[in-house]
């Protein structure tokens, strides 16, 4: 397929918001649209139901009329309303940088190769203090290693990436329509299913500097249950999807999970199995501590290094029930 050449250096950018429901925290983060430096944009919200928006530049609120509908359908419907040659698609729990736009149009100007760009989702700093931990869990090397550049700005250039969150993402509308859309009813993992079916048009880029501000779960039950459910879709989509998620950075948390509870058990009938999975735990919640250490809040240090650990046994257990499930709706 031959990628349309962006004609304008400032293009209208269509920015796609799937909303589950509406609260004071998304009509806060809706009015720093408003702060954005490029003026060339639309804002479609896709909502299931009608509901009460504040006047907003260039707002444009789309009704499903279905129940339930997951982020994929909402993005897929508002594709056929979307006026602008690049779509912008950001959650209803995040909101953007004033450079956001500006960061990420230069590249498709520049380069018509380029299908895709996106960048970290960082922690919002008006989060509450559990919401922040939680934030400094994912933000952690020994949670997230290489994927640690979708949380915070890693590295000063650009670079090359086949998967990425849907969270922070732009892709040109003409190859969102070549490719039929999102397509899918997953509720989380969405994205992945959208990198594998366009990455054969072009590159997909990541770029430090296309920030959004991402509100986190607090920990621990919101955090962690969250964990889990990404945990099922990868699971999943390593034995579905080869492509794009089978990768041995994502067996990690689950082979640690598998040999956490192995020595938990053996622990209770066994003096020798009992001094190893304290020297591993102590090993695991060392390094843990390492990576998030805050001389000025110790107690903070404590719960997130313990949400590091419990991250990856909830991430580890939900892999494993993505693997045994054929089918996966949502």
């Amino acid at each position: 397929m031959k990628i349309q050449k962006i004609s304008s250096q400032k293009p209208l950018v269509s920015i796609v918001i799937p909303l589950y429901v509406v609260c004071d925290r998304f009509i806060q983060d809706l009015h720093k649209f408003a702060l954005l430096q490029y003026s060339n944009y639309e804002i479609l919200i896709i909502c299931d139901k009608r509901v009460r928006l504040p006047k907003t530049k260039n707002l444009r609120l789309i009704v499903t009329g279905v129940k339930r509908t997951g982020p994929a359908e909402k993005r897929d419907i508002a594709l056929k309303h979307v006026k602008g040659s690049i779509c912008a698609f950001i959650d209803d729990d995040a909101y953007p940088d004033p450079s956001w736009i500006t960061m990420a149009i230069r590249h498709f100007v520049r380069n018509k190769d380029i299908i895709a760009i996106g960048g970290p989702g960082v922690t919002a700093p008006d989060d509450s203090r559990m919401a922040k931990l939680g934030g400094l869990v994912y933000e952690s090397e020994y949670t997230s290693g290489q994927l640690k550049m979708r949380f915070v700005p890693v590295g000063k250039r650009v670079r090359e990436v086949m998967d990425w969150p849907a969270y922070n993402l732009f892709i040109r509308t003409d190859i969102m329509k070549k490719i039929g859309g999102w397509g899918s009813t997953f509720y989380g993992g969405e994205d992945t299913f959208i990198c594998l079916k366009m990455l054969s048009y072009g590159q997909m880029i990541y770029d430090p500097k296309v920030v959004v501000y991402h509100h986190r779960r607090p920990l621990f039950y919101p955090h962690l249950k969250q964990i889990f459910n990404v945990g099922v879709h990868r699971g999943f989509f390593f034995k579905k999807y080869p492509e794009t998620s089978r990768r041995a950075l994502y067996l990690i948390p689950t082979t640690l999970t598998v040999g956490f509870w192995i020595l938990f058990v053996l622990s209770f009938f066994n003096s020798i199995a009992l001094v190893v999975f304290l020297l591993a735990f102590g090993v695991f919640f060392g390094i843990a501590f390492s990576t998030v250490l805050n001389r000025k809040d110790p107690p903070g240090t404590i719960l997130s290094s313990l949400g590091i650990i419990s991250t990856h046994m909830a991430y580890g257990v939900g892999f494993i029930k993505g693997l045994f499930i054929n089918k996966l709706l949502r």
